[in-house]
């Protein structure tokens, strides 16, 4: 009863926000969510330990005043981000605001000329939630892995947000899921899949900063099981405002032997992740815990 209770009362607390934001103008709504961001980072010691510890680790030679700078950095950043998804009645072109390369443009046509669809590896970087929206609206068919809250409400308004963008979403831990995510490959369709996490699913230890990181093995996984492409796509925030999207095309692993091939195209896939952190440090996950699995000591 206490439990439900106290979760009625977050959920109340969220919706009461979202309704406030949504009474701000677009600008607005981002000047508050930095805001919202900046008292995040002094508010919240836990989360803000867990930014400085994995800052620390990826960045070593960083002084540590640049270290909480950029810590602070990225809680603004996603308090904007948030306020972004909250608002996005308000904003009038999602094609203007995230904008798309004709180059990305020309490597997502190509490879879903093949009609194998296309496996779409990205990283909670930037603005995920509306890079899905844009990619949408470019014309391109998504789909994509949800992972269930805690308390269904937030999940109904997580799937009414990306239903609302047309983007379709498969949750983790349905029965067959493997046998969907191949079959809209098979449909000619976008199937993203974001992996740089370290969640209760398969996957492999690969180095992320120059330390082994469990990572989930599906994408590589389902890319060779339907004979998809694959491509990594991510979105990174302009100095004048909005995002571009940058999307490239990774050649799989010619190794034969299928367990070896599926961890060299993590580490591959992976390894562009890192780089587009490093590109882009302020817009990635740093309060998530990346490297909290630790590989079996050796026998």
């Amino acid at each position: 009863m206490f439990k439900w209770l106290k979760n009625t009362v977050i959920y109340l607390l969220a919706r009461m926000l979202m309704g406030f934001v949504r009474r701000l103008s677009w600008k607005s709504s981002l000047r508050f969510g930095r805001w919202v961001g900046r008292r995040a980072f002094r508010r919240a010691k836990q989360a803000r330990e867990t930014v400085l510890s994995n800052l620390a680790w990826a960045y070593p030679e960083m002084p540590l005043d640049k270290r909480e700078e950029l810590a602070r950095a990225v809680f603004e950043h996603f308090g904007m981000a948030a306020a972004e998804c909250i608002n996005i009645r308000k904003l009038k072109n999602l094609t203007t605001y995230v904008e798309m390369e004709p180059a990305s443009r020309r490597v997502m046509d190509d490879v879903l000329s093949r009609g194998r669809g296309v496996v779409y590896v990205s990283a909670h970087c930037g603005n995920w939630e509306l890079m899905a929206r844009a990619l949408v609206r470019y014309g391109y068919p998504v789909n994509t892995i949800g992972k269930k809250s805690y308390d269904r409400r937030f999940t109904r308004q997580i799937d009414r947000f990306r239903r609302e963008g047309a983007v379709h979403t498969l949750w983790r831990g349905e029965p067959d899921l493997l046998k969907r995510m191949t079959m809209v490959l098979r449909q000619g369709k976008l199937m993203g899949l974001i992996i740089d996490q370290d969640t209760k699913v398969p996957g492999v230890f690969v180095p992320f900063f120059k330390k082994p990181a469990h990572t989930p093995t599906a994408a590589a996984l389902v890319a060779r099981k339907a004979s998809a492409p694959i491509v990594t796509g991510f979105s990174h925030r302009l100095p004048q405002g909005g995002y571009r999207i940058v999307v490239t095309e990774y050649v799989p692993s010619g190794l034969a032997e299928s367990e070896e091939a599926i961890l060299e195209d993590t580490r591959q896939l992976t390894a562009r992740i890192e780089a587009h952190v490093r590109e882009h440090p302020k817009e990635w996950v740093w309060m998530h815990k990346r490297w909290k699995t630790r590989p079996a000591p050796p026998a």
